[in-house]
């Protein structure tokens, strides 16, 4: 459990396994390396790409926050493992859905955000993409972290 901790800072940023893989990242290095991976699929013009950049910056950082509450959650999962009752399980469960509910809702919050600096089809394909940086991530996590008993 506590090798789930300890990546969890890493993988809940959504980058791919490919820029987690065997490194030791700070924050800012492995934001720096998911843009980097979001940019290079995102094909944006070097217009759009500038006025891109800085809503995108705002939005991972939110986006990180976010994330936090999960890991707290996975801490207090990680904590409470061996003595597991069905009222801790309960709660777990409710603060899991307001948590992912909370990202849904940042990811829409953001929506009018980007579209004021990119088109639709680009906002799609940039939704796509960290869909699947996240998907992985959220892979990665689940086979670090054990069934409840």
């Amino acid at each position: 459990m506590k090798k789930v901790i300890g990546l969890l800072s890493l993988v809940l940023i959504f980058i791919s396994a490919t820029v987690v893989a065997e490194e030791r990242l700070t924050l800012e290095q492995a934001l720096e390396k998911k843009k980097a991976v979001v940019l290079n699929e995102l094909r944006l013009s070097p217009e759009t790409e500038a006025e891109f950049i800085p809503v995108y910056d705002v939005y991972s950082l939110d986006k990180f926050k976010s994330n936090g509450r999960i890991g707290q959650l996975v801490q207090e999962f990680a904590d409470s493992y061996n003595a597991l009752t069905n009222v801790k399980a309960q709660e777990l469960l409710g603060k899991w859905m307001e948590a992912k509910q909370a990202q849904l809702d940042l990811q829409k919050d953001y929506i009018a955000k980007f579209q004021q600096v990119m088109s639709k089809k680009e906002l799609m394909r940039y939704y796509q993409i960290e869909n699947k940086l996240q998907v992985a991530a959220e892979y990665q996590l689940g086979q670090m972290i054990p069934l409840a008993k």
